[in-house]
């Protein structure tokens, strides 16, 4: 059995809805309230339960979890479900507003758990790497109830290295045969790994490579190379990792400073256009450019600074001719120079950008994961090539997104006989998903909400 954390929810609406989404399609649906009315009407009910038990300055309203079975476990939802109350009677309790759905529609039975965070005695969930007690009771419930056996349990393997899911983005990609931003990282870095003796040995080769180190603190890093910037941990390459398998030929802190003041080649990247500009116009949007970068006067020109860290100059704005010359090519300063320039351009038109090979190729992939040509730009000085192309959709497919549960919806109801434990046959809906927005408009300001305590997973 494999036991994943889902989602919190933090209001009545948010509950309302992950109820709406788990109850839908589920062969089973049991909760320690006795079924009344439609199913809209249940699962209102429900969702006001789960927001009256949220008292004081308590956050979050409910927390969304999944117990799902193995393929070849011979399995009836009824036993499922008898299977996950001993789990979470157990270890959670059920002294508290909660709700059982169990899901047959795909190979894998599973059920879906969502649970208040305070019980009935007003008390709230506070166990620290409860993950540990929930996987030893998994543990022992396969054996008791002869059911497949998981073996890789951090519980049960504390030196066992944690490999996150890859998204369902990620897999599609795969399928076709393109490799992500993330999964190249991934390979370069355990490539270094298994080349390695030493720390040392292991940041030498990454550099070689191309990537940049860029410290984080005394142990944390992250490697950026093209700039794509990802943390160590989200490669295979954290420092408790790196502890495992290597040796310390220097002091690891050391060894980040000594990459910090490692010299970098001087940047040739320029973008500049012929079209009419007002200089240093204002934008109401909360652009990259206006959140992370700080600009400083001359007579000629304007010098652009990240805000959290004052001497490091990321690029220069000169008034006549309008152009912007760059001194990093990481995407974040890439993306600034080109907002600077953009902004001031009286009407959309065209930029030309200049520079390297690899300068021009970087300046092309920031201006078109912008989208500006949707609004009117064109950008020359640069002829992609088929790589360039895919490493695009590479580019794209790592952009972050939202997902939105789905609204809830009235089902018909069978009747049920009067009993707290009710069944109920009910139809699912996968959740939709919406594309994070590239620049975020201007926020409206929030209502005022009372103050509250966040409960966290542990």
């Amino acid at each position: 059995m494999i036991r994943k954390k889902l989602s919190t929810q933090k209001s009545k609406i948010e509950t309302q809805k992950t109820l709406a989404y788990t109850i839908k399609k589920a062969a089973l649906v049991e909760s320690n309230r006795c079924q009344r009315g439609t199913n809209q009407e249940f699962i209102e009910f429900l969702a006001k339960k789960f927001d009256m038990a949220c008292t004081g300055k308590q956050e979050n309203t409910s927390f969304h979890e999944t117990l799902s079975f193995h393929t070849s476990d011979n399995i009836t939802p009824e036993k499922a479900l008898e299977i996950a109350k001993e789990l979470y009677s157990d270890t959670i309790g059920l002294n508290r507003e909660h709700s059982f759905a169990v899901h047959n529609d795909t190979d894998e039975l599973h059920i879906h758990f969502i649970w208040a965070p305070k019980d009935f005695n007003n008390e709230p969930y506070y166990q620290k790497n409860d993950y540990r007690i929930i996987e030893k009771k998994l543990a022992e419930l396969e054996i008791k109830h002869n059911l497949y056996q998981v073996e890789n349990r951090k519980a049960l393997k504390p030196d066992l290295e944690t490999q996150p899911r890859k998204s369902k983005k990620e897999q599609a990609l795969e399928q076709r045969g393109i490799e992500t931003i993330k999964s190249q990282f991934k390979k370069d870095v355990s490539s270094a790994l298994d080349k390695s003796r030493t720390t040392t040995n292991f940041f030498g080769y990454l550099h070689d490579n191309g990537y940049d180190i860029i410290p984080n603190g005394k142990t944390a890093y992250s490697i950026s190379k093209n700039g794509n910037t990802l943390k160590s941990s989200a490669v295979g390459g954290s420092y408790a990792s790196l502890k495992k398998r290597l040796e310390e030929q220097h002091d690891f802190a050391e060894l980040l400073e000594h990459y910090r003041k490692k010299e970098k080649e001087e940047v040739d990247a320029h973008i500049s256009t012929n079209a009419k500009v007002d200089y240093l116009t204002k934008n109401k949007y909360q652009t990259t450019l206006a959140m992370h970068f700080s600009p400083v006067f001359e007579d000629d020109k304007v010098e652009y600074y990240y805000k959290k860290s004052s001497n490091k100059k990321a690029f220069d704005y000169y008034k006549e001719p309008s152009k912007v010359s760059f001194n990093d090519l990481s995407s974040k300063t890439l993306r600034a120079g080109i907002q600077r320039l953009t902004q001031d351009m009286k009407e959309p038109g065209p930029l030309y950008c200049s520079g390297s090979d690899n300068a021009r190729k970087r300046i092309w992939l920031e201006f078109k994961m912008m989208n500006l040509e949707a609004k009117g730009f064109t950008m020359n000085g640069y002829k992609p090539t088929a790589d360039d192309l895919k490493e695009l959709e590479q580019r794209k497919a790592d952009k972050k997104e939202w997902k939105k549960a789905p609204e809830a919806q009235e089902l018909p109801m069978p009747s049920v006989p009067d009993n707290p434990a009710p069944t109920l046959p009910v139809q699912e809906e996968k959740p939709q998903e919406e594309p994070k927005e590239d620049v975020v408009e201007e926020n409206p300001e929030p209502e005022p909400e009372k103050p509250k305590t966040k409960v966290k997973w542990f």
